[in-house]
């Protein structure tokens, strides 16, 4: 396999397990959106194990779906229906919490 052909397939890859993963039923007794967190997460994870791009790279992209997914990814219906709620801003606000951590 040639050094293109192996980088598509470690870019795809996570993309595909995210992909299986969101078709799977979620799990009894979970939240649809813990599910659907989980598989970016395990996406991350593959990525991370087969880096076609560095980890860092990878872990931001993992960060930003996470933020802009954020009403399929973070919130329940109940948050999201309340008017006092901004979505968006505490989805920013919980990506960027990482960041701002002395211990990371």
């Amino acid at each position: 396999m040639s050094l293109a052909k192996d980088n598509i397939w470690k870019l795809l890859a996570p993309l595909v397990v995210m992909g299986v993963m969101f078709l799977i039923p979620v799990p009894d007794g979970m939240p649809p959106q813990a599910w659907h967190y989980f598989a970016v997460f395990v996406a991350m994870i593959v990525g991370m194990i087969l880096e076609p791009i560095p980890a860092t790279a990878i872990s931001f992209i993992a960060v930003t779906i996470c933020v802009i997914g954020s009403n399929y990814l973070l919130f329940d219906a109940k948050e999201l229906a309340d008017p006092a709620f901004n979505a968006q801003k505490q989805a920013l606000k919980w990506g960027l919490a990482g960041f701002s951590s002395t211990t990371v």
